[in-house]
């Protein structure tokens, strides 16, 4: 096991953290939590799974293998860089470039810049055989400020989060103003714990996102929706992005043509009542009929995740209907909503 650093997306304070983590869970890879900062996730895992991360993570920005960690002044950066075993991480006759990046304003008075050069002038010295390239470098060395602390390490992967904003409108064949942003629809797809190959049900799918995304890392995908013009645009929006569904059907979410144990796992944004419809249901009557449907649908200890209202208290209505409540993660939408992103296990 290695110490490995995940410096990840700000735009939540608690969901990133706990995207990386599921997706270790998922994966098979067992990890022992260091003290975390502010946007760096700190671990002592297996290399191997930053793999993983890289191909399945929505929130996660940078990976890398940690060398040192230390407080952030520049007295203490400087003497525990020339301490490390620098040259282990970089072969003879590579080049080399270091980066520092600094999260939320911390260590204010220290410039990045000065602290870039006077690394590498460092790594230089204590090291042959290797050259400075700024542009195209073979080890990209990475540094972190945050917290006042400092985080140095080489990256081992950077994820970009271009191709998530390529899968939203107006790119997209069929969109809803309900529809889950691909981005966080991948995330809670992660959040679900799915492994390749397994089957992933989304009972209330609209546009598919959730579909999409489970697909595109491997998973098989099934879906319905009480409305056919939303089953035709989710089909549309899978098509595109090459994504063959087990099947997509026209289906109340309370009663669904499946095996008992089919699933095994389901991730869903079930309808509120502004621009979705909810059958004439009152919200939290959707959600206590969404999980008892979806009881006898999967096995012991498999996971669903799922939006809601954070008004509707769904914690409660899952617990009480035979799950156990693993986390949950708000997020403010607009003045009358904030969206809790909930995630429970099957008892």
């Amino acid at each position: 096991m290695a110490r490995l650093f995940f410096l990840v997306s700000g735009e939540n304070p608690t969901l990133p953290s706990s995207e990386v983590k599921a997706i270790l869970e998922a994966e098979g890879f067992t990890y022992q939590p260091l003290e975390p900062l502010t946007q760096v996730l700190r671990l002592r895992a297996d290399p191997e799974c930053i793999k993983a991360i890289e191909s399945r993570s929505a929130l996660a920005r940078v990976c890398g293998l940690e060398i040192l960690d230390c407080e952030a002044s520049a007295e203490d950066i400087f003497r525990n860089v020339k301490k490390a075993d620098i040259a282990s991480y970089i072969g003879d006759g590579e080049s080399f470039a270091v980066r520092v990046k600094r999260v939320r304003g911390s260590s204010p008075d220290i410039d990045g810049l000065i602290l870039e050069r006077k690394i590498g002038r460092i790594i230089l010295d204590v090291t042959e055989g290797i050259r400075v390239d700024l542009k195209a470098p073979h080890r990209e060395f990475l540094g972190i400020l945050a917290d006042d602390r400092f985080v140095f390490g080489l990256k081992a992967a950077e994820i970009k989060a271009d191709g998530f904003a390529r899968r939203g409108p107006p790119r997209t064949p069929f969109s809803h103003s309900a529809a889950m942003t691909p981005k966080l629809a991948r995330c809670m797809v992660n959040l679900a714990q799915p492994k390749t190959g397994d089957l992933v049900l989304d009972p209330y799918c609209g546009t598919g996102s959730f579909l999409v995304e489970a697909g595109l890392i491997g998973c098989r995908v099934i879906g319905s929706d009480v409305k056919r013009n939303m089953i035709e645009g989710s089909l549309m929006n899978l098509s595109l992005h090459g994504v063959e569904p087990e099947g997509v059907a026209v289906a109340d979410a309370r009663s669904l043509p499946l095996p008992t144990g089919s699933v095994d796992c389901i991730v869903t944004d079930p309808p509120y009542g502004t621009s979705a419809t909810t059958l004439g249901l009152e919200r939290r009557e959707v959600f206590d009929s969404f999980f008892s449907a979806a009881g006898d649908l999967m096995g012991k200890g498999r996971r669903i995740c799922l939006a809601a209202p954070e008004t509707v208290g769904v914690s409660e209505i899952g617990e009480r209907l035979g799950f156990k409540h693993e986390e949950s993660h708000l997020i403010y939408v607009h003045r009358s909503l904030t969206r809790e992103i909930a995630v429970f296990a099957r008892k």
